[in-house]
């Protein structure tokens, strides 16, 4: 996939969204010491990183502000369902459009892909984050106890089929998907 770019009189032109490579862990390693080192969670195992490059790179995008890795949406799809497992930018970046181009670049494998549901895992607190969901259009469908450690409450969310209709005729309509 080209890199997703803005028009370059745009203020944002210095980013670039692209598809991951295997070259690109070691970045996507130095984001996730950096975005999760406070995160009770905490970071993803470098087996999940490999994962992302080797086998679903297409389906995982990094963003770059010129040569710097400053955040990252990780996908993995199954059948026609798509896992979005992970969507994270640096804080200096959060109030910058690299969220945008991240989903965007998400949305347009959905579409191209038609991809019949995509599905969302959150943390009830993580308000910006489930704000970031809904407008993709994602409901709350269930709730799952325990996820990662005991205590652990997670949160389904999903787009589904309808819901990419919708996606696609706004970013049709704004020339992002043919």
């Amino acid at each position: 996939m080209a890199p997703i770019q803005l028009d370059a009189t745009t203020e944002t032109s210095r980013f670039t969204v692209r598809s991951v490579l295997s070259s690109d862990f070691e970045a996507l390693r130095g984001l996730e010491a950096k975005l999760w080192q406070d995160d009770e969670a905490g970071e993803l195992c470098p087996h999940y990183l490999r994962l992302c490059t080797e086998m679903y790179s297409d389906w995982c995008f990094l963003a770059l502000d010129g040569d710097q890795a400053v955040g990252y949406v990780l996908n993995f799809p199954n059948g026609k369902v798509n896992y979005c497992a992970t969507l994270a930018v640096l804080p200096e970046y959060q109030k910058t459009r690299v969220n945008y181009l991240l989903l965007r670049a998400m949305v347009k494998k959905l579409l191209t892909e038609d991809m019949e549901e995509c599905r969302f895992l959150v943390e009830p607190d993580n308000h910006d984050a489930r704000s970031v969901h809904q407008t993709l259009g994602a409901r709350v469908v269930s709730e799952v106890q325990d996820y990662y450690r005991k205590g652990d409450l997670r949160l389904w969310s999903v787009i589904d089929k309808g819901d990419l209709e919708k996606l696609r005729a706004r970013y049709t309509r704004l020339r992002l998907v043919s």
